[in-house]
């Protein structure tokens, strides 16, 4: 398993939901949670390995070991962020994306199929966010005011 690189056409895909959680769900996870330490990410979206499904996993306080899987927003705040985001598929690239809320309401399941509800905020509710825009095909770069005009063409 290894980082995808945008412009990799993996990383602009929808991904699957994941309908059935077992060992090898979280074998991939806890996978995905070593490479996306080893390479000092706070998040990391299956699909940025290849793995077209609804997951994805992303440091929480202190330390803490999340996973998401099968993740919505659910609320959000209309507030901005106003933080600056990176990606481990487009190293050395900077953005502030005017759209991320300062705090999400989430809805997902861990690694143990247990529903969650949840909110984030400040940098772990942009981390969210970016996360789950991969997760819908959506790459951080899509928000450059460039490509957003190209879009609404």
């Amino acid at each position: 398993m290894k980082i995808i690189k945008y412009p990799d056409p993996r990383l602009l895909q929808v991904c699957a939901p994941v309908l059935e959680i077992s060992e090898s769900t979280k074998s991939t996870l806890d996978e995905m949670w070593e490479i996306m330490v080893a390479h000092e990410g706070m998040g990391l979206a299956a699909n940025q390995v290849g793995i077209m499904y609804r997951m994805f996993v992303m440091t929480g306080l202190i330390g803490e070991k999340i996973y998401f899987i099968n993740p919505k927003i659910l609320n959000r705040s209309s507030v901005p962020a106003e933080k600056t985001e990176g990606c481990l598929s487009a190293p050395g690239k900077y953005l502030k994306v005017e759209e991320r809320a300062q705090w999400v309401q989430v809805q997902y399941q861990d690694e143990n199929g247990v529903e969650n509800i949840r909110v984030f905020d400040g940098i772990h509710a942009v981390c969210v966010q970016h996360e789950i825009d991969h997760l819908l095909g959506i790459f951080f770069i899509d928000y450059e005011p460039k490509r957003k005009a190209k879009r609404k063409k």
